[in-house]
């Protein structure tokens, strides 16, 4: 099924979406980085309307790169996009479902339209923990600047990540996936931008919790048991910080979800294809 693309501009911000099917069933998605809406294009039906979002730094959406130092995306800004869609397509209410880096911004703008939505889905989600040292360093300059210099650097990335991995500082298989991605320049790039540019969207645990709690929303988190990028532990605590129980799930997975052999393995958790 081919979509209908098109876009929604706000102060100089531009977020484009795919639009799969014409059903009266609304799902809203959110890719990861380096993904695509395509990835989603497999839940659309003709009773399912599939409106999927390009992220910044993906596609044709736009958030220019010289505000990322001093002035870096401000979560009104998203919302304000988000409720431009919303609206344009005439959407009452609808399934929030999103996967990776779309899971930081699903779960920062879910407290803001949470009565439009009939259930929220993640899928190994960005977001869970604002503590962490990826969260944490982001906002640090220093180390931004420092980024920017492996950017032109890469190899020197690779071999102080090589000797943190050598004294135990760093996981092997976190060695291998900044390896593979500061290999490749346009992918790197893109990295930096993104987590520099969206450093100030905090996910607030409790009230997503108390709001799915009060309202009594379907909420699950799917997470792949052998995910090294995004480990299920982390999915753990944010259910903990939330005050909820039951909502993570596991699958035999790593981190790539949307290969043809791992569709089948989740595809039965996600609410809205019952």
């Amino acid at each position: 099924m081919l979509p209908e693309i098109k876009c929604v501009e706000h102060n100089n911000l531009r977020l484009e979406y795919y639009v799969y099917g014409d059903g009266a069933d609304v799902v809203v998605c959110m890719h990861g980085h380096g993904r695509s809406p395509e990835d989603f294009a497999f839940i659309a039906s003709t009773e399912r309307k599939v409106i999927a979002l390009h992220l910044f730094y993906h596609g044709n959406s736009y958030f220019p790169e010289h505000r990322i130092e001093n002035d870096p995306l401000k979560l009104e800004e998203f919302s304000k996009l988000f409720e431009l869609i919303i609206q344009a397509e005439k959407v009452g209410k609808f399934h929030l479902f999103a996967f990776s880096q779309g899971g930081r911004f699903s779960l920062c703008i879910f407290p803001f339209f949470y009565q439009m939505v009939k259930s929220f889905t993640l899928i190994s989600p960005d977001g869970l923990d604002n503590s962490s040292f990826y969260n944490w360093s982001s906002r640090r300059s220093i180390l931004r600047k420092l980024l920017i210099h492996f950017e032109k650097h890469p190899h020197r990335l690779r071999s102080y990540v090589s000797f943190l991995e050598k004294i135990k500082l760093v996981r092997p298989q976190v060695k291998s996936f900044v390896h593979e991605f500061s290999s490749h320049p346009e992918q790197f790039h893109r990295a930096s931008l993104t987590w520099r540019a969206f450093r100030n969207l905090h996910p607030n645990a409790k009230l997503v919790g108390k709001t799915i709690r009060d309202n009594k929303i379907p909420f699950r988190i799917i997470m792949g048991k052998f995910d090294q990028v995004i480990r299920p532990r982390m999915a753990y605590s944010f259910e903990k910080k939330c005050g909820l129980t039951n909502i993570v799930v596991e699958i035999e997975n790593g981190h790539n979800f949307f290969k043809a052999s791992a569709v089948p393995r989740f595809v039965h958790l996600l609410p809205f294809m019952k």
